[in-house]
């Protein structure tokens, strides 16, 4: 029997049910098929044994549905970068959906999840076929608990830790982010102690007998990493330590050489005769690739960072050491550290400080930047919640040849009611060193000097949480820069149009179905 519940969207299946008339279900479904009275003695009763088995292991395990969507409706002006007038402002929508199917026993936890993400009228309505955008398999990935305190976890998933600065789910984006990784993972029965080891290999489909190409894709040949996160003091201090090793190709060089071919060209009379010749010559240019499938460059990354928090203060301090070598060959050595201290004034009001620091490149000192780089890179860690709601920075903090960034920072948060907030964030952008990278064919380390001082920016946000699992969230951001932030984005002077963004978000994460509520 199949039950709605109208009040709570929730579908039920009565298993009690289904369990009694199991027999009949069966002999129904054979009488269809061929009637005859041995197959349905023999049968019915297999059937039944198999449905027991799979009923008895239901009633041991939790198994969850649920889904989200996410619509985003955008007025982008100056969003990611500054614009001139040859640019023109834009409104766009954007969408996400996914379906999660989640299975946990005593030995084995997975989870299942598919996922489409679209931007409005990128498919022609009418079509028959959808050829920008899929559905796609966003997390697929098993546990095998060898005893309630250690597991391996392996498949496809997001990979997430603390403030998500170094790893993170990328949850502004519609298309989030996820690793082919290998966990082995520990949690104490106390649960103030966790461990992860975790281990990924990346290549290109389909795997060839020996390693022959080079792997094309954009994310690490090969990466590894030590997570340790302890709590103590009654959980009123949280230290992290976490160390990182991924490895990369060195990239193809694409050189192109330009030869001159002479021809000889035969001059002829009215009657064909030949009365002379002349020489033609013709540029030919040819192009090879040189792929360095052998090569592999490392980078290392290792930190800690500590969480205090009381009923009145909080208190966070991170940081991070960079080194190895850059993907080209360069050696790299590159730090960060945040801090930021909050503090509760009254129960409906909360107020943050706080200041984020990475590295850069000193683009004068051309020859330390030819054999060392001193970039840091957030490597895969979500850059929307660190350095602004307008994006301006968030390829700069993954790329190790940025020239920096300084992020001081003030936020105040306003709870008005348990469904409702109000959030505010001034922040100015400075850099490390007044040099920025300009680049050309003739004089690839050539620079420029700007005054260190890239602008501010302004972020309102306004969440309110109407029913369970839905959320309306709004935002109007502005930027003001200044010359150093118009050379930044390849401007003029003078140049830039006032800088705004605005959205309207909606979030609805539904439960369709839960064993333990059934």
């Amino acid at each position: 029997m199949l039950f709605l519940n109208p009040d709570e969207t929730k579908i039920r299946i009565d298993i009690f049910s289904i369990f009694i008339n199991f027999p009949y279900f069966c002999d129904f479904k054979f009488q269809l098929i061929k009637p005859g009275n041995m197959k349905k003695t023999i049968l019915k009763p297999l059937l039944t044994g198999v449905f027991l088995v799979i009923f008895s292991t239901i009633l041991n395990a939790q198994f969850n549905i649920s889904g989200e969507v996410k619509m985003r409706g955008e007025y982008r002006d100056g969003y990611v970068s500054l614009r001139d007038s040859s640019k023109t402002p834009y409104a766009d929508i954007l969408g996400r959906a996914r379906i999660l199917f989640d299975y946990k026993s005593d030995k084995i936890t997975t989870r299942f999840s598919l996922y489409d993400a679209w931007v409005f009228g990128q498919n022609y309505y009418s079509s028959d076929t959808i050829s920008k955008n899929t559905v796609n398999v966003y997390e697929a990935w098993l546990k095998y608990n060898l005893n309630p305190a250690f597991g391996v976890k392996i498949g496809r998933m997001e990979v997430a830790y603390d403030d998500e600065r170094l790893f993170g789910s990328s949850n502004w984006s519609m298309w989030g982010a996820t690793h082919d990784i290998v966990i082995a993972q520990y949690e104490s029965p106390l649960g103030n102690l966790k461990g992860d080891a975790a281990f990924a290999v990346n290549n290109t489909a389909p795997a060839n007998a020996f390693l022959i190409s080079y792997y094309m894709g954009r994310n690490y040949k090969y990466m590894g990493y030590l997570y340790l996160n302890k709590k103590f003091m009654q959980n009123k201090f949280t230290l992290s330590v976490m160390g990182i090793v991924d490895a990369l190709q060195k990239p193809s060089i694409t050189s192109s050489k330009t030869t001159v071919k002479s021809d000889t060209l035969f001059i002829r009379n009215q009657n064909d005769s030949i009365i002379g010749t002349t020489i033609t010559k013709t540029n030919v240019t040819t192009t090879s690739t040189e792929e360095f499938i052998h090569t592999l460059y490392a980078r290392a990354t290792v930190g800690a960072g500590l969480l205090f928090n009381n009923k009145k203060w909080g208190f966070f301090l991170n940081a991070y050491y960079q080194g190895g070598h850059f993907r080209d060959g360069r050696k790299l050595s590159a730090d960060f550290f945040s801090a930021w201290v909050s503090y509760q004034v009254i129960k409906p009001l909360k107020i943050m400080a706080g200041f984020d620091h990475l590295s850069g490149n000193d683009y004068s000192d051309t020859a330390t930047y030819k054999t060392k780089v001193t970039g840091f890179s957030t490597l895969y860690g979500t850059s929307h919640r660190g350095y602004g709601y307008m994006d301006m920075f968030t390829i700069l903090a993954k790329d190790n040849l940025s020239p920096g960034l300084n992020d001081l920072y003030a936020r105040a948060t306003v709870t008005m009611t348990d469904k409702m907030s109000l959030e505010a964030t001034y922040r100015w952008f400075s850099l490390p060193y007044g040099y920025l990278a300009k680049p050309t064919k003739t004089k690839p380390y050539a620079y420029v000097e700007v005054t260190k001082s890239l602008g501010s920016e302004i972020d309102l946000m306004y969440i309110y949480k109407p029913v369970a699992n839905f959320e309306l969230n709004m935002a109007y951001c502005i930027f003001l820069p200044t010359a150093a932030m118009e050379a930044y984005d390849g401007l003029k002077s003078g140049t830039a149009k006032f800088a705004q963004y605005a959205y309207i978000m909606l979030t609805y994460k539904p439960n369709f179905f839960n064993s333990d509520k059934h």
